[in-house]
């Protein structure tokens, strides 16, 4: 893993940073172990090219951390303030602003921590916190001057360091004990919870007290005056005569151009200011001839230069991460953000919706990031497979190991399509597999193509030939992290949940035998048939769990017993997915197939590489075990059909195909079942 991968996408332009993989590892060796991944943030049109970021939510309960910490350096900047002047200095409100602040920390501090599991959701926050934290100590001098205009002329800058100093020794005790306390309570390594973020930032105050920095320095007076006590006019004059000096002497002196190219690995002539970018290059420089410390920097000036210099590159770095938050909110239902400016450097004024599956960070909420998501999901099993493989055991080591690589072609298959179809793998699940994705026609698509795949295995002698049966929903699942300290495409998810719970029971259908299956086995072990029909009189007449003979004539079947049982031996999907499909009416005109006395609402998916029909018909109510009653859909591939002579169904929507094509199948059910009428009834 990369940790400054994210700087491939930066259009930020750096002024003392280099891009090099070197520098990047010189600067921050522990970056792996520190900075946190920015993950893909899908716009509402999910096939664009996704975002990079950190989705933070600006609700009313985000904003009010920000709020009071305005309010305590409000009232911290009063009481330094005041001890310049000849007044009492009151510090009950300043204490109630701390305490007000204090508390809105500790219960972001635990959120985050409690809720990580490897993630750097405390590390999140702080880059989020930190552009309000950088803005208010910015503006701190001028805020100095409003209260006292004298006090703020001659010390405004030393009072923004006092209150930063003040600040932070604050803001690490309570990070330290809130972390120890977590770590006590969960029984995890307390360094390994402490933000390690939070350190560089102590490290380095530029990132918390600055949120733009010139190549001229200019924004750093109060920095070079108030916090190193040196003139930031002479500094920065002796600076600029450095540059002068340096690009006469290197156009005049063509060793020291060999001399730089090899120290820093760069053409020298290309641009010559970056040679004194390169720590240690200052320091060489001061030691040579004809360098003048009278006009140039003096030693105190080149160890501030050089020190200065991390401290300039760390602060590019960590910005260009900071640029990377972003602020999301709620409008209309939706979660939209700023556009990003594509030359870096902020948000655009027009607004971008974002993809229904976005889960922002809300650090004020107990989990940060809810753990409830909403996916479709699609899960297939090969029935009988456990039966399969033990009786392979006894069939001799060759024709166990062709069936184990017939069924590792098969799956792998079937995993090169589901990817092709952006569906991403949750579960492998030995003769099955879960995959989830954020488009109902993809997972359809790949069921369809999936049941294709078995149909050819199968030509291909595949072992595994009792059937193979699918699943597809949209429901709720929780995520569980399993791997930590991964970037957002490496770190592995556990889903858990009702959604799973639902898919399993869909895709195995009945938990007990057809009476017509213990039927068979009797016959076979001797029985007469007049026994078997005798004992099992009593059920067939109270219609339990009977056979349909004309839905299992089919390759592929699924309906519902008499007894609201489902039987599924090839693909069905919930309400709830087969409403998602189509709710705009895209894919009409929809056309009616029939198949027998089966009838379907034929749609037709364009995935890219052409038309793909598909027949939907309703089964009805399935009882499935531990969830509640579930309207179910039996879904065909509807390459049988020649689709375009097939009759069309007039609706605007494919739900309203399909309660058209179920009520005329109500009807012609009911008028078959009508008995016929004698003659005096006719009359």
């Amino acid at each position: 893993m990369n940790p400054f991968s994210f700087l491939s996408t930066s259009s930020t332009a750096f002024t003392f940073l280099h891009r090099d993989d070197e520098e990047l590892r010189r600067l921050m060796p522990d970056a792996a172990d520190v900075l946190p991944v920015p993950q893909r943030v899908f716009l509402e049109d999910e096939d664009a090219t996704p975002l990079l970021g950190f989705p933070i939510l600006t609700s009313e309960r985000t904003q009010r951390i920000r709020q009071a910490l305005d309010a305590y350096l409000d009232q911290e900047v009063r009481v330094q303030t005041g001890m310049f002047g000849a007044g009492a200095i009151e510090t009950k409100f300043r204490d109630q602003a701390w305490g007000a602040y204090r508390d809105l920390l500790v219960q972001v501090t635990e959120n985050t921590t409690r809720s990580s599991f490897g993630r750097r959701y405390t590390a999140i926050f702080w880059l989020y916190h930190s552009i309000a934290i950088s803005r208010l100590f910015k503006e701190m001098p001028q805020k100095v001057r409003r209260f006292d205009l004298e006090t703020g002329r001659q010390h405004g800058e030393a009072i923004k360091y006092q209150v930063f100093e003040r600040f932070l020794d604050r803001v690490l005790a309570l990070t330290y004990d809130t972390v120890h306390r977590v770590a006590t309570e969960t029984e995890e390594d307390q360094i390994g919870l402490f933000p390690g973020l939070l350190n560089k930032m102590r490290d380095n105050l530029l990132i918390l007290t600055e949120d733009h920095i010139s190549p001229d320095l200019s924004e750093l007076s109060p920095y070079l005056r108030g916090y190193l006590d040196i003139d930031p006019n002479d500094f920065r004059r002796r600076v600029r005569g450095l540059h002068e000096w340096h690009r006469r002497v290197l156009r005049d002196d063509p060793d020291l151009r060999v001399f730089g190219s090899h120290l820093t690995r760069m053409s020298a002539s290309d641009n010559p200011d970056d040679l004194l970018r390169r720590p240690g290059y200052v320091s060489l420089l001061a030691d040579r001839r004809g360098y003048d410390r009278e006009e140039l920097l003096d030693a105190k000036g080149v160890q501030v230069w050089e020190s200065l210099l991390v401290k300039l590159k760390e602060f590019e770095l960590l910005l260009a991460l900071r640029r990377l938050v972003m602020p999301v909110r709620e409008h209309e239902g939706h979660l939209v953000c700023q556009a990003p400016n594509p030359r870096g450097g902020g948000f655009l004024s027009r607004s971008m919706r974002l993809s229904d599956s976005t889960r922002p960070f809300e650090f004020m909420t107990p989990w940060v990031v809810d753990p409830l998501v909403r996916r479709f999901g699609l899960i297939y099993d090969i029935a009988e497979f456990s039966a399969i493989v033990s009786m392979l055991k006894y069939s001799g080591r060759r024709d166990e190991d062709q069936s184990y690589r017939s069924i590792f072609r098969f799956q792998r298959r079937v995993n090169q399509m589901a990817r092709h179809h952006l569906l991403k793998l949750e579960k492998y699940l030995g003769d099955g597999a879960l995959y989830s994705g954020r488009h109902p026609r993809r997972l359809l698509a790949t069921a369809i193509h999936l049941q294709r795949f078995y149909r050819q295995a199968l030509r291909e002698r595949f072992p595994f030939d009792r059937g193979i049966r699918m699943a597809l929903n949209y429901g709720q699942y929780r995520l569980l992290p399993i791997e930590e300290g991964l970037t957002d495409q490496e770190r592995r998810y556990e889903f858990f949940g009702h959604g799973i719970i639902e898919l399993s029971r869909l895709v195995s259908g009945k938990s007990s035998h057809a009476i017509a299956t213990v039927k068979r086995m009797l016959l076979s072990l001797g029985y007469s048939a007049q026994e078997v029909e005798r004992f099992f009189r009593p059920l067939v007449e109270r219609r339990l769990d009977l056979v349909d003979e004309v839905e299992q004539s089919r390759d592929f079947y699924a309906y519902i017993s008499q007894t609201g049982a489902l039987i599924n031996e090839g693909i069905v999907a919930t309400d709830r997915f087969v409403s998602r499909i189509d709710p705009e009416g895209d894919a009409a005109p929809y056309r009616l197939g029939v198949d027998g006395p089966r009838r379907y609402v034929v749609v037709t998916i364009d995935e890219g590489t052409g038309p793909l029909p598909v027949g939907l018909r309703r089964l009805g109510s399935a009882n499935l075990k531990g969830i509640e009653s579930t309207i179910i859909f039996e879904l065909v591939d509807g390459a049988v059909w020649d689709v375009e002579s097939l009759a069309r169904l007039h609706g605007p929507n494919l739900n309203s195909a399909l309660e058209t094509v179920n009520r005329s199948e109500e009807l012609l059910r009911q008028s078959k079942a009508q008995p016929a009428l004698a003659p005096k009834e006719i009359s």
